[in-house]
């Protein structure tokens, strides 16, 4: 409040008492002082005031001399003295009350404190007189058996003959109770090899253990399952993609981005509440991950070229379905902060890899917070959800590093005429930034990434439009693909094109192509594109294979929710249904084509 307004507040409730006070004169109403909630106490003492005053008048009419008397302002001043008094009395015997139950409750917090000393110090003395104790009874053994060695000598008893029976019974009750160990890993490896549809390895595994007579009945329960398989067409499996997921709202609102993001990642992302319903869809209907690789067989001739046909031999249950699955983008670009998409991989006290996100309240977490671990956990826990221990084919770019890594030589360099403006601020940002350190980082996660099933596919180095780029921007493009990328994930033969571009249309790639040429001479045999017009689309060649991708976004699930024929397709022959149920409502509608 001003100063003006306080002087005025004071002006108007000064004249406000001033009124009130005239008033209650002019009423004829006796002023009186205030001495607080003096209650029925000072009203007898009140009444007996008034009492008094009757009886002086009286005196007076009978002609009797008055005793002295007392003014009403006197009066009342002395009841409010003895009020305030009164007031102070309680007041202190209040504080009385208080300090009285603050040495109470300090008492009772001493009194706790030295029984748990007491505890402890009598806990202390039970394990000290346990451990001697223990070393008594030691000792005591010792004795025994000595004593005994010593009988026995004495009765020429052939001691050494009996020690060593001894120890061959210890021994084999020692090996035994390994085997019972090593005869549990064996059956729960063995029973995850089958439940991946892997029987050959399973089956190898328990007939080569040393215990390989005591698995009979499991071999053959293994047997059993494989003769009901079928084999399945490789020419009819999808193959679905998602890009990086949404743990929270933020992306999708265009007050706390931008209109723009906020419609990107409306049409192009899923939020991860969207993948695990789906995913659960998918495994109930009977989806099984496959790779690209497990559609065909290959092999190389003694020039050294590779030759592909229909693997004839992916043998499944029957009422199965087959699909590829893929991610793209996987480097969480400077683009993706601050819209709830995790900020980079790493690997947990498990061993696992995992994300690291941070939340709209800025607090950081470790977990399953995008499409790698969130595959993983489900896979553990639901292994007959994927192939062979098929996980997802991971289509990086290099141009922000990989991984959540910085790791493109730009940002070692930091040549001013590459960096970006985005690059720049997050340099600045992290002045401690050792590059060094992060490629080493993100060659250890690749490193497990593989090992838990996962395959790496370049999505060229800069994000390309393969099909309007030029040879020799493509060229240059590959080169810092493999200068910085390869040597953190490997060799790599597989490339799916960005944007949901091709080489070209539906038509056999061939040398004619120069652009297929040159990948192909770098070692490319694999080709994804994005074709959501049809559920399937494979092309198996002699010296490549070919796919196209289902979208598996905000676009096309919300065509199919509205009835777009083509995008039911897709979604039924993925098994996922019900869309309008799980479908993200912070999302902008009608979702419509960014890009």
């Amino acid at each position: 409040m001003s100063e003006e307004k306080k002087r005025t507040s004071g002006d108007d409730a000064g004249r406000a008492r001033r009124r009130n006070t005239k008033a209650a004169e002019q009423d004829g109403a006796p002023r009186k002082r205030r001495t607080g909630d003096a209650g029925e106490g000072s009203a007898g003492k009140r009444r007996t005031a008034g009492a008094a005053g009757e009886s002086s008048v009286r005196r007076r009419a009978v002609g009797e001399t008055p005793r002295r008397k007392r003014s009403k302002d006197t009066m009342s001043e002395a009841a409010s003295t003895q009020s305030a008094a009164r007031d102070d009395i309680s007041g202190l015997e209040d504080d009385e009350k208080r300090a009285l139950e603050e040495r109470k409750r300090r008492r009772v917090r001493r009194l706790r404190r030295e029984q748990e000393a007491k505890r402890k110090q009598q806990e202390m003395i039970r394990r000290i007189g346990m451990i001697v104790g223990a070393l008594a009874l030691v000792l005591v053994l010792v004795l025994i058996l000595r004593s005994c060695g010593r009988r026995a000598k004495k009765e020429n008893v052939n001691s050494d003959s009996q020690a060593a029976t001894m120890t061959e019974s210890m021994l084999a009750d020692s090996v035994s109770t390994s085997a019972a160990v090593n005869e549990n890993d064996t059956v729960k490896e063995a029973r995850k090899l089958a439940a991946m549809y892997d029987y050959d390895a399973a089956i190898a595994l328990l007939s080569g253990s040393a215990e390989a007579d005591s698995y009979t009945d499991l071999i053959n329960e293994i047997q059993a399952e494989k003769a009901t398989c079928i084999a399945y067409d490789p020419e009819v499996i999808p193959h679905f993609f998602y890009h990086s997921l949404l743990n929270d709202d933020r992306g999708f609102i265009a007050e706390l981005t931008s209109d723009f993001i906020a419609k990107d990642n409306a049409c192009w992302m899923c939020s991860t509440d969207e993948f695990n319903t789906i995913t659960q869809q998918m495994y109930d209907y009977g989806v099984v991950l496959v790779t690209m690789r497990d559609m065909v067989k290959e092999t190389v001739d003694s020039d050294g070229d590779v030759h592909f046909e229909k693997n004839d031999a992916l043998m499944l249950p029957p009422g199965k379905h087959p699909a590829v699955m893929s991610e793209d983008d996987l480097s969480y670009y400077h683009a993706y902060d601050n819209q709830g998409i995790a900020e980079k991989l790493v690997i947990d006290d498990s061993g696992k890899v995992k994300c690291v996100y941070t939340d709209e309240a800025g607090e950081q977490h470790i977990g399953d917070y995008d499409v790698v671990p969130l595959l993983s956990t489900f896979i553990d826990e639901h292994p007959d959800f994927s192939y062979h221990n098929a996980h997802c084919i991971i289509a990086l770019t290099g141009y922000n590093g990989v991984l959540g890594y910085r790791t493109d030589e730009v940002y070692a360099t930091r040549d001013p005429e590459r960096l970006d403006e985005a690059q720049r601020a997050w340099l600045d940002a992290h002045p401690d930034f050792d590059f060094d350190e992060d490629v080493a980082e993100a060659t250890r996660i690749a490193n497990a990434m593989k090992a838990e099933g996962f395959e790496f596919a370049s999505h060229t180095w800069g994000h390309r439009h393969i099909d309007t780029a030029s040879l020799e921007s493509l060229m240059t493009d590959t080169e810092r693909f493999e200068e910085n990328v390869i040597p953190i994930v490997g060799p790599i033969d597989t490339i799916i094109f960005a944007h949901g571009s091709d080489l070209q249309g539906p038509s056999d790639y061939s040398y004619d192509n120069e652009k297929f040429a040159y990948y192909k001479n770098h070692g490319y045999n694999y080709y994804s594109n994005v074709d959501g017009s049809v559920p399937y689309w494979n092309q198996i060649r002699d010296n490549y294979v070919r796919t196209a991708r289902i979208n598996i976004d905000g676009y096309r699930l919300y065509q199919a929710m509205i009835g777009n024929e083509n995008s039911i397709a897709d979604m039924e022959a993925l098994g996922i249904h019900d869309i309008e149920s799980f479908f993200d409502k912070n999302r902008i509608t009608p979702v419509e084509i960014i890009g």
